[in-house]
């Protein structure tokens, strides 16, 4: 008799325990935990999250679980939206190439938000995170490129499965309702590319819902609701409507043995990852070359098909928030303030003439060769024209990936400039003490230290 697929999910997360999960598994949980907290920290006035927090904060609700960066607690569905909002207001939230998803936008907020109202301990938030990782990985993997290709905002369209599978840990699920959680999230994803073309700032909904379905789907599990039973692979499922490619081998192989929060990668620049290879390629030009402003004459970026469409064009409002979507925008606020850190996606520095002129002269051209290698690749390279020459630099692969790593160092400074737009610096270092720490704790007391009054 043939095991469903999602059936053989359902059994690897009941089975999955902390006590069995290899050390670097653990280390990279806890980083991705650190990551994602200091990003909605930092990402607590951007964009959407402010209107959000305003329309929850007057709703009302039970006092259930906490949003990060606020004085107060809202019900658990809610945290889990707004605190996904947060953490990908930036765009500077980890991600995984092969998916094309944010897992951590998705996962983390929902399994939080579940863990705080459940009491749930310091271990079980670890397990919560790995599990819906590689839940959402594994199916962003077997329907990608052709999912993207349709459209679809993976991070919203898959983020369901990975937020309710990492409910199911601190919720102490057993293998039949984690099933049916994972069936029922399944029902619930959406997410449109067009917010690219216009309307960023509603990006991050796309996690945002996701989160909040995966934390709808694992309740309603628990109360006995069921799913459909081949929510995957059914004639009328997941993988018939979302894809027009789908390869199954993905799905399971190495289940258990190959982590794949292993392959997620960090994000420095504040921008949209595709812009990323090309970023690289820029500033490096720049900071061995001594180049001025000034003498630039001419920037030509090649880069492969996916990069150019979502994000070769010069946005045509001064938003900082296109900006972000934006080869040409984002290589100039890189040009004239050295970096594509946080602060730079400003509006007072998108609305710099200088930023304009400088996008103007900036060519984006897509190599269709490129498309070959992508996403194990994504290769760009720049041009910089000078008065006293040419300068050109190739990226393959941008930094963060795990071929091209960040130190934790790197990781952890990360964090602790992003943590400080809102907490005290002493609140910061104990956060983060906690966090990557060995001492047991609970949930609870993170989720007390990631509050505070902006008032």
């Amino acid at each position: 008799m043939n095991v469903p697929l999602m059936g053989r999910f359902a059994q690897f997360i009941s089975e999955m325990r902390y006590e069995d999960l290899p050390d670097e598994v653990i280390h990279q949980a806890k980083l991705c935990l650190l990551d994602f907290s200091g990003v909605a920290l930092a990402g607590s006035n951007i964009g959407l999250a402010p209107l959000l927090r305003d329309i929850m904060f007057e709703a009302g609700g039970n006092k259930e679980a906490t949003v990060i960066g606020e004085d107060r607690k809202v019900p658990v569905f809610q945290a889990a939206l707004l605190n996904a909002v947060k953490g990908h207001a930036l765009d500077m939230d980890d991600g995984h190439r092969y998916a094309n998803a944010h897992p951590g936008a998705t996962v983390i907020p929902a399994a939080l938000a579940v863990a705080e109202k459940e009491n749930a301990s310091a271990t079980e938030i670890i397990v919560s995170i790995v599990a819906g990782y590689e839940i959402i990985v594994r199916i962003s993997r077997t329907i990608n490129p052709s999912h993207l290709k349709r459209g679809f905002h993976t991070t919203g369209t898959v983020g369901p499965f990975g937020a309710a599978a990492a409910c199911c840990k601190p919720m102490r699920l057993g293998e039949k309702e984690i099933n049916n959680a994972l069936s029922i999230a399944g029902l619930q994803g959406a997410g449109l590319l067009e917010v690219l073309a216009s309307g960023q700032m509603m990006k991050p909904l796309h996690p945002g819902k996701a989160a909040q379905a995966g934390v709808l789907a694992a309740l309603m599990a628990r109360a006995g609701a069921e799913g459909p039973g081949e929510i995957l692979e059914g004639g009328k499922g997941y993988f018939s409507a979302f894809s027009d490619s789908v390869d199954t081998t993905r799905l399971t192989e190495g289940l258990g043995a190959n982590f794949e929060i292993m392959g997620v990668y960090f994000k420095i620049h504040a921008a949209c990852r595709h812009i990323h290879p090309s970023l690289d390629a820029l500033l490096e030009i720049m900071n061995f070359n001594g180049i001025a402003v000034e003498d630039i004459e001419d920037i030509r970026v090649n880069t492969y098909p996916v990069a150019f469409k979502l994000t070769g064009q010069q946005q045509e409002t001064s938003s900082e928030l296109g900006a972000k979507f934006s080869i040409p925008t984002s290589i100039a606020l890189a040009l004239l303030h050295g970096n594509a850190g946080v602060d730079v996606y400003s509006r007072e520095c998108v609305e710099n003439p200088a930023v304009k002129r400088i996008a103007e002269r900036t060519r984006v051209v897509q190599d269709e060769w490129r498309d070959r290698y992508y996403p194990a690749k994504r290769s760009s390279e720049v041009t910089v024209t000078t008065k006293r020459g040419t300068y050109r630099k190739e990226i393959e692969i941008p930094r963060g990936d795990p071929e091209n790593p960040f130190t934790h160092d790197e990781l952890r400074e990360k964090f602790r400039n992003n943590a400080a737009k809102l907490l005290p610096r002493e609140v910061v270092l104990q956060l983060e003490d906690l966090i990557m720490g060995d001492k047991p704790y609970a949930v609870r007391d993170m989720m007390d230290l990631l509050h505070c009054s902006q008032s």
